[in-house]
């Protein structure tokens, strides 16, 4: 069955170059503007449990605040030479001033 998306926040609540948190089902969910295009990734670093959406953007990465480890925010992966390491991303979609996440 496809999973639906969910609306999660309103787009004016994102900046561009921002991050946010967001919880669906009881998953955090981080949220980043860049571009004008919305970003969905899991909220935990997988190194040390960092929240990922309380950490910088740098180079179209989240950075995570705990120990630096950077995620590619379109593809989830390590980008620190660490490959097999990464974060889940999720699709999005704006309608009507709406963010809506679809959790895969």
């Amino acid at each position: 069955m496809d999973l639906p998306y969910q609306v999660v926040l309103d787009e004016v609540s994102l900046p561009e170059r921002s991050l946010e948190v967001v919880e669906i089902d009881g998953r955090r969910i981080a949220l980043a503007k860049l571009g004008g295009k919305i970003f969905a990734f899991d909220n935990t670093c997988p190194h040390l449990g960092g929240s990922l959406g309380r950490g910088t953007l740098k180079d179209g990465c989240v950075v995570c605040p705990l120990h630096h480890w950077s995620f590619d925010i379109a593809t989830g992966k390590c980008v620190d030479g660490l490959p097999h390491e990464k974060v889940a991303v999720f699709e999005t979609k704006v309608e009507n001033g709406k963010i809506h996440v679809k959790l895969t």
